[in-house]
């Protein structure tokens, strides 16, 4: 049997009954004590919470901002400090760069997971020594200190896993921009469990080949309940492939739940009682347990007054050109504000299926303009072609702006498509704003972008009662861009444009007031362009005070 030997004579296997092989352990614990890499999980825990501190503390000065944002002036010394920094990070990277290797789209959170990604494989990788002489001597301290680490990524995998959850009301960010986080946490955390692992078996098997492993194994049953956590961990990170998304994301979402408990389960117990981790467990399901309830019983099914409610809803079709869509009234009272979406769950054979869909409140409850594709929204108008009404679940609403819109001087809408059901909520709540002159509002402008003059027609009603009523607003512009001429008259009040726009040029011929909110919602390059275009205005700040962008997203 294959047997290493260190310091000249020293077998790490038949030697371990000696005492010299006793006094060199008890020589490398003193050197590198075991218990010590504990320090290192919390490191990362503290570095990660710092983070969670700082956008609680920007959240903090933004949402309390208290001078005079209504009239002009010249850009204070924060304001320009924070104009030059989105310069930096509204900036997006190719969208096929981001999509297949999970990255988050904006300079800006690419260098905080480059921030946390570096601190950590830094606190990992540097000190030394990375094995121990012989594994008989203590576990490999590279190895410990990854599977601390790893373990300190797990309660913010399972905490900004929720539609309501503690590090979203701290920051004010929502659930489904968390979700990228999420994300790139549990890659980490997987990254971190294999380098815990592997120097395990490579140690034993550079002392003692094939057969030192079997050793190993066979002498410590911790080395059995760590199998199931790593190969859970790494399934999830598989399912969540974006071409495994893409092609069974219904199955995604029902296997990623239950791979993630099992995970959990199995991960304890391998855990339990070792340099106390588990203790991260039990914060994680303290925390998580929290937020589950109070989506349930606040924004769920579970709220009072509405538990399992069953809401009709009632359906119109369209269909032009081979475009289909699906125009839903559901009569229920929501309080929404401009730019939250609800979950939509239909209580038929996709009663395991629900759906993000952006609000448009009106008096009788919300309207949803659902662009037809497949899964879901297929069996909604396949529904709706056989039927004028369906049974709902309603859960939110969910997501929104971090800022209140009604502070900003100017509210620029930006969308394409069905994008317009998140857009039109802003000019219906802050349209009253325009002639109030206490009112810090005083323009608001839309810019849609449609392939059919038809699409219009998606919301003739709250055109209607803009465009109709007894005092029109004077601050208020709606464009619509057209790439496809039609003969069908459009709608009146709207501006029609019959050529397809560059969003840069869109951006460019705004005529900026003292503080601006953008709102985008719309297809991805649509987003991703605005975006850059908003990076570029900020050169304006000193002219202007702000110019803050929102880009609309639908987490799971």
């Amino acid at each position: 049997m294959k047997d290493h030997i260190v310091y000249g004579n020293v077998h790490c296997i038949a030697d371990k009954e000696t005492d010299l092989y006793t006094q060199l352990t008890n020589a490398s614990q003193a050197a590198t004590p075991w218990a010590h890499m504990a320090y290192y999980g919390k490191y990362v825990s503290y570095f990660l919470a710092g983070c969670v501190f700082l956008a609680t503390m920007k959240h903090f000065l933004f949402t309390n901002y208290s001078v005079d944002r209504k009239h002009g002036g010249s850009a204070s010394i924060w304001e320009k400090a924070v104009g030059w920094s989105r310069f930096v990070v509204y900036r997006q990277i190719p969208t096929n760069i981001c999509r297949y290797l999970g990255l988050p789209s904006s300079v800006g959170s690419l260098l905080i997971v480059a921030a946390v990604s570096l601190y950590s494989m830094l606190f990992c990788f540097v000190p030394h020594p990375l094995y121990r002489a012989c594994l008989g001597f203590g576990s490999p301290p590279m190895a410990v200190r990854a599977g601390l680490i790893s373990m300190a990524f797990t309660p913010y995998i399972f905490i900004m896993s929720g539609k309501t959850n503690l590090i979203g009301f701290l920051t004010g960010i929502s659930y489904e921009k968390l979700n990228k986080y999420h994300q790139l946490s549990s890659v980490l955390c997987l990254f971190f469990a294999w380098v815990h692992t592997l120097p395990y078996y490579i140690q034993s098997y550079r002392e003692g080949g094939t057969h030192g492993v079997r050793l190993e194994m066979n002498s410590h049953l911790i080395y059995y309940t760590g199998i199931p956590p790593i190969v859970l961990l790494t399934l999830l990170w598989m399912c969540s492939w974006q071409f495994m998304r893409d092609r069974w994301y219904q199955f995604f979402i029902s296997f990623h739940w239950l791979l993630a408990v099992c995970f959990y389960i199995s991960l304890f117990y391998h855990v339990y009682n070792e340099l106390q981790g588990h203790w991260y467990l039990v914060a994680t399901i303290i925390v998580w347990g929290g937020q589950l309830l109070y989506r349930w019983f606040v924004k769920g099914y579970l709220r009072p007054g509405r538990v399992m409610k069953q809401v009709p809803a009632e359906l119109v079709t369209h269909e032009l050109l081979g475009r289909k869509s699906v125009q839903l009234q559901v009569d229920l009272p929501l309080e929404c504000a401009p730019g939250q979406h609800i979950f939509l769950r239909t209580l038929d054979q996709t009663f395991m299926q629900s759906h993000p869909f952006s609000v448009i409140p009106n008096k009788h409850g919300f309207k949803l303009i659902v662009r037809v594709y497949n899964g879901f929204t297929k069996h909604l108008f396949e529904k709706a072609s056989s039927s004028k009404q369906i049974l709902v679940l309603v859960d939110g609403p969910y997501g929104g702006l971090a800022r209140d819109p009604a502070s900003f001087s100017n509210i620029y809408l930006v969308c394409s498509g069905s994008g317009i059901t998140t857009c039109m909520p802003f000019i219906m709540r802050y349209l009253r704003h325009l002639d109030n002159p206490s009112a810090t509002v005083s323009q608001i402008r839309l810019d849609w972008i449609v392939k059919q003059v038809e699409d219009v027609f998606w919301v003739e009603a709250e055109l209607n009662q803009i465009y109709l009523s007894e005092k029109k607003p004077s601050g208020l512009e709606i464009n619509v861009y057209c790439a496809n001429p039609s003969e069908i008259k459009p709608l009146l009040g709207p501006r029609y444009h019959f050529f397809k726009p560059c969003p840069d040029e869109i951006l460019k011929s705004y005529t900026l007031g003292s503080t601006n909110c953008i709102v985008c919602s719309g297809s991805e390059t649509l987003k991703k362009q605005v975006a850059n275009g908003s990076a570029a205005l900020q050169s304006n700040i000193g002219k202007v005070r702000e110019i803050y962008l929102h880009t609309e997203e639908f987490g799971l």
